[in-house]
């Protein structure tokens, strides 16, 4: 599962899309008086700048009724061509899913899992070659049949035609999302409490902790209930009816608790999550764990019974978070790599959090530079003086977050300049009780609000305020993971432990879920729509389509090229190595053949550098990872980017449809 952690900043975004846009127009201008020259000579750039203010001054006399009229007629000719027939794909799909993804063997997390994805990827693999065709297909066949020319002949404008396809088929594509959202949401609650047969619940009955199991195994249903110390069993070999109407009371608190179940296994968690670095077994801090032999590197390993530590360090811990959740409330799923079984197969290993307060400080004169910390020394009760090009100066200490410092060799280093070091003071340590992981499942850990524990520097037992005590001034708090078991390794990577903010609703979590998929189809719309403009039905779905895959499954790698993160130099470089049989990683002789070759793939580069800015990143878009593992969709690492993608491309298509469309021969089929 990915789940980002940088937000999306709005302003960084609007400057990029600006230099971007500006760059591609500029290049789209200077490429058409070029073409100009040689069709009308000289006053071919005359041309050319006199047809830009068309556009903005098209925009300013747009018409809201005339806009509607075309999209309610786009919206009549998609329902006409049978776009609604996928509906019936949709209902066959979720009549006999179930056959297929019903397994009373497979653990409920899991199942819920598969439900979720099942219903996200089908609403979004049967409305996209929906979308994508009528999106290419609408205008090229209006053209076509010459049903357009009765449009254009009106006083229709051009960009009113544009938009007013835009929305004809994203109101169409909104619909069936919306229907088809709603059934799969429908489906999903169906499914999961239909399955849900075995389930053990707590909470207050009567201001008494009571808690309830239930088993509903081949018609036998089986409720024990647990109050104090008196548990009360029932057993019914019929069904669910025959407890309701024989024990009314008991089958309300068995479905208290099924209801209990459902939202548990059913649910958006906002987690917080924190940077990660280590310990080595000299106590000092190291980038990266041990590494176990596993090719993948997702998770790195700290040795059990050692100085071996996984910290996390977790910002924005404010006194309102540890009130709304009474303490804080840890989620961890660790890995387990073990050199040896012990007596006891079953057991799991034991594992022990430390909280942790730390001050983090970076050195800076009096005009600010930083200063690294290993030069500064101390000279009085808050005064220091450091060595810097044989010259004392004072220096003073500068708070910085967590964010700022990363582990490079075995010292805390800021990210923007590795040469300086910070000071990092570990002020407070208090260690919690330890305890067993499950090593297939999720530990919930909850910390109170206020911390018991043994001090062993005094020998007694104290008792401290989570934030006043262990919480620095900039809201983080520090968490310390050590594996008690000696030759046991605990694997573990960033997102293996986050605090946990109260849960949203699944219907909320599952609804920006939708929204990231109905985002994905307005892209797909608009670009459709755009190259249709001057492309024919075929040509125009293959260039969506190539977009879409690009987007999707090739952007990464696009941006790897484009920073020279792949091994074996730029296209040309990489058939050569191919030819001579170079490795990737031997460097090339340094003669004038090769230093031409990678001049080339450094301009082949920049061409891949403007692909990768045109290209939309449809990454953004999947948000069902999220869901489908339990997770709320975060404003600002998800929806935020997509929407801010979606916006970027509409004025930039909106530009190149209308000049597109002014320009083409619609007499020319």
């Amino acid at each position: 599962m990915s789940i980002e952690t940088e937000p999306f900043v709005f302003l960084d975004a609007i400057q990029h899309w600006a230099q971007a846009v500006s760059a591609f127009l500029v290049l789209v201008i200077i490429g058409a008086c070029g073409l100009s020259v040689l069709t009308h000579g000289k006053s071919g750039p005359m041309l050319v700048l006199r047809w830009i203010p068309r556009f903005f001054a098209d925009l300013f006399q747009l018409s809201p009724r005339r806009v509607f009229a075309i999209a309610q007629l786009t919206f009549r000719e998609a329902v006409r061509r049978k776009a609604l027939v996928v509906f019936g794909m949709f209902a066959l799909l979720f009549m006999f899913g179930s056959w297929f993804m019903d397994n009373p063997n497979e653990k409920m997390d899991l199942q819920v899992k598969n439900y979720i994805s099942f219903v996200l990827t089908a609403i979004t693999w049967l409305l996209l070659p929906v979308v994508l065709l009528i999106s290419c297909w609408g205008l090229p066949e209006d053209i076509r049949n010459r049903s357009l020319h009765t449009v254009v002949t009106k006083p229709v404008r051009k960009t009113e035609i544009v938009i007013g396809r835009m929305l004809g088929f994203g109101s169409l594509m909104t619909i069936m999302v919306v229907v088809m959202g709603l059934t799969g949401y429908v489906w999903i609650d169906r499914e999961v409490a239909h399955n849900l047969t075995v389930y053990s619940e707590s909470f207050e009955v009567d201001g008494e902790e009571t808690l309830v199991e239930y088993v509903d195994l081949d018609g036998s249903v089986t409720v024990r209930v647990t109050s104090g110390e008196d548990p009360t069993q029932v057993t019914t070999a019929v069904s669910r009816a025959a407890l309701r109407q024989d024990n009314p009371e008991l089958h309300d608190l068995a479905e208290r608790a099924r209801r209990a179940a459902l939202k548990r296994h059913l649910v958006a968690k906002r987690p917080v999550l924190g940077t990660i670095s280590f310990k080595g077994g000299d106590g000092n801090p190291t980038e990266l764990g041990v590494n176990t032999g596993d090719i993948w590197e997702y998770r790195t390993y700290i040795a059990g019974g050692t100085q071996w530590r996984a910290i996390w360090d977790f910002e924005n811990i404010d006194a309102e978070v540890i009130r709304r959740g009474n303490g804080l409330r840890l989620e961890s799923s660790f890995e387990a790599f073990r050199t040896h079984k012990g007596d006891d197969i079953q057991q799991t290993l034991l594992l022990q959090f430390s909280l942790v307060r730390v001050n983090r400080n970076v050195f800076r004169d009096a005009d600010g530079n930083a200063v690294t910390a290993s030069a500064v020394r101390k000279t009085g009760e808050s005064s220091y003086e450091a060595s810097v090009d044989g010259e004392t100066v004072s220096v003073d200490p500068v708070p910085v977050s967590a964010r700022e410092v990363e582990v490079h060799g075995k010292a805390y280093v800021l990210v923007d300049d590795p040469d300086v070091a910070v000071q990092v003071l570990e002020t407070l340590k208090v260690p919690l009780p330890s305890f067993n992981i499950s090593e297939f499942g999720e530990n919930i850990t909850l910390i109170r609000s206020r911390v018991d524990f043994y001090d062993q520097d005094s020998g007694e037992r104290r008792e401290l305020d989570l934030f006043q005590d262990l919480v620095n001034d900039q809201q983080e708090l520090r968490i310390e993971v050590a594996c008690l078991d000696s030759g046991q390794y605990l694997g573990m990577a960033q997102r293996d432990l986050f605090v946990q903010l109260p849960s949203n609703s699944f219907a909320i979590g599952y609804a920006k879920a939708i929204c990231g998929i109905w985002l994905m189809l307005t892209m797909i719309v608009v670009l459709g729509v755009t190259s249709s403009c001057f492309l024919k039905g075929p040509v125009a779905s293959l260039l969506t389509l190539v977009m879409l895959l690009v987007g999707q499954g090739f952007k990464s790698f696009l941006e790897k090229i484009v920073k020279g993160d792949v091994e074996g130099g730029g296209p040309i470089e990489s058939i050569i190595r191919i030819i001579r049989q170079i490795n990737l990683i031997d460097d090339l002789p340094d003669t004038k053949f090769y230093a031409t070759v990678k001049s080339i793939d450094s301009f082949l580069n920049e061409g891949l550098y403007i692909v990768e800015n045109i290209v939309p990143d449809f990454r953004s878009f999947q948000m069902d990872t999220y869901i489908a593992n339990g997770f709320d969709v975060p404003w600002s690492q998800a929806l935020a980017p997509s929407i801010g993608i979606a916006l970027a491309y509409l004025i930039p298509c909106l530009v190149i449809a209308y000049y597109s469309l002014s320009l083409r021969e619609l007499e020319h089929k």
